[in-house]
């Protein structure tokens, strides 16, 4: 299986991709006790923050340090689609330094993590995570929601697979975090 990352805030069509199956990726957060998102009146998921994991420029109030439009590092809040060769089939979210929705100390963080059910358990999450993991050498962390006991088990299992150094895993109220160090050579 040949994995790669589209960036969707370069590609149109990725773009488009991620906006379309956010959705469902919600609705299965829901699931597991997730309370950030609720439905409106008319059915759709909010907050709606889909446009600001594929735009060309990560707005300034989810900045710690406000970043100008034109700053060589934006956006930093970044959303890849994963390819399964020419076909996609999910998608993984990374925020960067000064992203504000995670904590000090830290490069990057995953926050954001889905596969269409044809493809769970196929590799294909692993190999996204692996190229995410050779993208952005440094500090890394995730969060997991704890009802999600499958998203537990792959972060588990993938992270060490993968290689990471200074590997730890920690509860918070809802939650499990991990924190890890990366070289780049996932």
């Amino acid at each position: 299986m040949h994995v790669t990352l589209e960036d969707a805030w370069v590609s149109q069509d990725g773009g488009a991709f991620l906006r379309n199956v956010w959705p469902m990726y919600v609705h299965e957060l829901s699931g597991f006790g997730a309370d950030f998102y609720h439905l409106d009146t008319v059915g759709r998921w909010q907050p709606d923050i889909v446009e600001q994991w594929i735009a060309r420029i990560t707005p300034a109030a989810n900045l710690r340090d406000v970043r100008s439009h034109d700053h060589a590092a934006q956006p930093f809040q970044r959303g890849h689609v994963i390819r399964v060769a020419a076909e996609r089939v999910g998608f993984v979210c990374v925020g960067v330094r000064p992203f504000r929705y995670m904590p000090d100390g830290f490069d990057y963080t995953i926050a954001e993590l889905f596969v269409v059910h044809r493809y769970r358990g196929a590799g294909a999450a692993q190999q996204a995570v692996g190229a995410v993991l050779r993208r952005y050498p440094g500090r890394g962390h995730l969060r997991a929601i704890r009802g999600n006991a499958r998203a537990i088990a792959f972060w588990r299992r993938a992270l060490p697979a993968l290689g990471v150094r200074q590997l730890s895993e920690a509860q918070e109220p809802g939650e499990l975090v991990w924190t890890f160090r990366t070289d780049g050579q996932a």
